[in-house]
């Protein structure tokens, strides 16, 4: 007996009662290699004559009854098929793209043989890239990288046009996906989407999406032809969206006001939110209503603390969550979904992370100019502003700016300020009776801290000396005055949005330079803040407040935050980018405004994705359209590249360098639209 798998391939079998059922199994398993089976709908039926049968005969018949419902799929080529008839079949093919830059997506391959004219479906059990299967399916010859360089470009020796067919769980709708660094020309992309929309059961749901900023170009001229998307109609269209893939117990609370109940809830608790809270109190796990930018106070503390958080905007109808309200629950936050069901009432025991040890000196008793700031400065003006320091450094021969007029008041003088308002015996109390002492109480002691530094004078000398500072460098007279302690912007621990910044303006009856120090200091006592030190192990005792000092950016035209690591690819190339116009929080954005979000590529990286921006969503203050020129984020992307570069060399050698994550807050200011760099600290992932 022989059956055919595909070409050139041949199993021969003996008589089939030689051969055993578990034999053919083994068999099946091993050549089918991942590929589905399904149940067959063959029987036996008893009839009288039947029940003479010899039980040898009965084997024989049963063995190729078997044999025909485990090989009949391959006779249907489920290594791919060259159409999809029904969603059944996406689902047998589907997998989840390479690159996830949304929540409950699966994708099927598309291979389309420019010369044969076929199209195929990949199983992506089977082929986790077009080049395996191009390789060992179609026999293609070359190496990777020639494949690349000739298939996602409009070469002569291109063989095949590739893609992917993108499912969307939440709004149920299907995209035609090319890569973004694909530079197939129009009418390659229209012929690829005709085949598609024919060897497809979708037919007028299916679009192409226009994912990079050469496609939204194009895409006028696209459209006249097939139908398109926009990023951000797909964003707009999804109401799930992963933010911290892990899992949790707790008892499962549905909260409305967060203002109100904030106060009492307990680690315990998975909590349900329809707004973004400032502070993330410790709970289990988290589900909320609004969708997060990547690099939202949410997500980052999120992922520093390794709980489930999801976004899921139906959180308050969706009857998985409201009949649960209450109960013990499991909560598992997954790629495309989440799952949450009853569990028993087991909480693990409560893990610490390691006791941070912290490092101080209280002996720079001057304000230190920028010029003087380096890697190691952190000990006595804190992780901010030392960082400043270094890209100060860097920028000297670089493309981007740091702002003007900067400036560190170190450790020493806050030091004094404590003394001088009395508060080392009332911190010394808080932390002698923390065990004993209840949050409210905590509350109390931490609100007589900061109330007793803001009423403190300062002392004079200082504040002279700012001035005298600010007035020195001459151009600038409204200055940020920002927190720089050695506890945060570090490795383990970002403490993003915990401490304040504030402005002052020479001249100014309210916004002064007094106020502004002082404010800043007295946030290092906020119970929020106190709180997040704790969770993390920080030693309160040990944690001093610098203050980072530079002009402010009253009339910014662009401001972004980005991540010098592929988020949505692991290992992969290319840098995640927040942008929005003017000084419209990135990180905390006004209900239902959203950013810019994409994935840029500096001149350094492969061929294969220069000039790429790979177009996540875009800016719902300008009508749909990037806030930077594909120009200015080119430039982004070369100076973020060295910003990691630099910081790999001089502060994280050991880290992997593709895995290494450096969170750059920049801007755009001034006729020129001139790129600063105002900030750099360790990605915690």
């Amino acid at each position: 007996m022989c059956v055919h798998l595909k070409p050139h391939s041949t199993v021969w079998l003996g008589s089939v009662d030689q051969v055993g059922v578990g034999s053919l199994s083994k068999i099946a398993h091993s050549l089918n290699r991942g590929l589905i089976f399904e149940a067959s709908a063959l029987a036996l039926y008893r009839t009288k004559q039947e029940t003479d049968m010899s039980l040898s005969t009965i084997r024989k018949t049963t063995v190729l009854l078997l044999l025909l419902s485990a090989f009949a799929p391959w006779l249907g080529a489920q290594t791919f098929l060259s159409e999809l008839s029904s969603e059944l079949d996406f689902q047998r093919l589907e997998g989840v793209p390479l690159v996830q830059k949304y929540g409950q997506v699966s994708a099927v391959k598309i291979v389309y043989d420019i010369r044969s004219e076929k199209l195929y479906f990949i199983n992506a059990k089977n082929y986790k890239y077009h080049y395996g299967f191009c390789q060992r399916y179609l026999g293609y010859g070359a190496e990777l990288a020639y494949f690349n360089e000739h298939n996602y470009r409009n070469s002569p020796e291109r063989k095949y046009l590739l893609a992917n067919l993108n499912h969307f769980g939440g709004g149920n709708f299907y995209v035609l996906e090319i890569a973004a660094s694909d530079t197939m020309e129009n009418a390659s992309i229209v012929r690829l989407f005709q085949r598609v929309f024919q060897s497809t059961f979708i037919k007028n749901d299916l679009k192409f999406l226009l994912n990079s900023a050469r496609l939204r170009t194009a895409g006028e001229t696209l459209k006249t032809e097939i139908p398109v998307m926009s990023p951000s109609e797909i964003y707009k269209n999804l109401d799930y969206q992963p933010i911290g893939k892990h899992k949790g117990r707790g008892y499962l609370r549905i909260i409305t006001d967060f203002e109100r109940e904030k106060r009492g809830l307990a680690p315990t608790d998975i909590i349900v939110l329809d707004e973004t809270p400032l502070f993330l109190p410790e709970v289990a796990g988290i589900i909320i209503s609004e969708f997060q930018t990547p690099l939202s106070h949410l997500t980052i503390l999120g992922q520093n603390r390794k709980i489930p958080i999801a976004a899921f905007k139906n959180a308050f109808s969706d009857k998985r969550l409201t009949d649960l309200d209450g109960a013990f629950v499991r909560l598992e936050v997954k790629d495309r979904t989440f799952s949450i069901t009853r569990a028993k009432h087991r909480v693990g025991k409560k893990r610490r992370p390691r006791k941070i040890k912290l490092k101080y000196d209280l002996s720079v008793d001057s304000l230190i100019g920028i010029e003087h700031l380096d890697k190691k400065s952190y000990q006595y003006v804190g992780n901010k502003a030392s960082n400043l320091g270094m890209l100060y450094q860097l920028g000297k021969n670089a493309a981007f700016k740091v702002p003007e007029g900067a400036f560190a008041i170190p450790f020493f003088f806050y030091q004094e300020h404590l003394q001088r308002a009395g508060n080392h015996g009332t911190i010394g109390r808080l932390l002698a009776n923390r065990e004993e002492m209840d949050n409210d109480s905590l509350r109390t002691y931490l609100k007589e801290v900061r109330k007793s530094i803001r009423k403190t004078p300062i002392d004079r000398t200082l504040d002279s000396l700012v001035r005298y500072k600010i007035i020195q460098q001459g151009h600038f007279t409204r200055m940020r005055f920002r927190s720089s302690t050695n506890a945060e912007d570090t490795k383990g621990f970002s403490g993003a949005g915990l401490y304040s910044s504030k402005t002052a303006a020479l001249g100014h009856p309210r916004k002064t330079v007094e106020k502004a120090i002082k404010k800043v200091w007295a946030s290092l006592w906020s119970y929020e803040a106190f709180m997040e030190r704790e969770y993390f192990n920080i030693p309160h005792a040990a944690v001093y407040m610098g203050i980072l000092v530079h002009r402010s950016f009253p009339n910014e035209a662009v401001n972004g935050v980005a991540i010098t690591k592929n988020l949505y690819r692991k290992k992969g190339l290319g840098f995640v980018v927040n942008a929005q116009l003017g000084d419209e929080n990135v990180v905390n954005p006004e209900p239902g405004t959203v950013s810019d979000q994409f994935i840029c590529y500096p001149r350094s990286a492969a061929d294969l994705y220069k000039n790429t921006i790979d177009i996540i969503t875009t800016s719902s203050l300008n009508h749909g359209e990037l806030v930077m020129s594909p120009v200015e984020i080119q430039q982004l992307a070369d100076q973020l590249e060295l910003v990691k570069t630099y910081f790999h060399k001089k502060r994280y050698p050991s880290r992997n360098y593709l895995d290494l994550g450096i969170d750059v807050e920049f801007k755009l200011d001034g006729p020129n639209r001139d790129l600063y760099i105002k900030q750099a600290r360790i990605y915690n992932d």
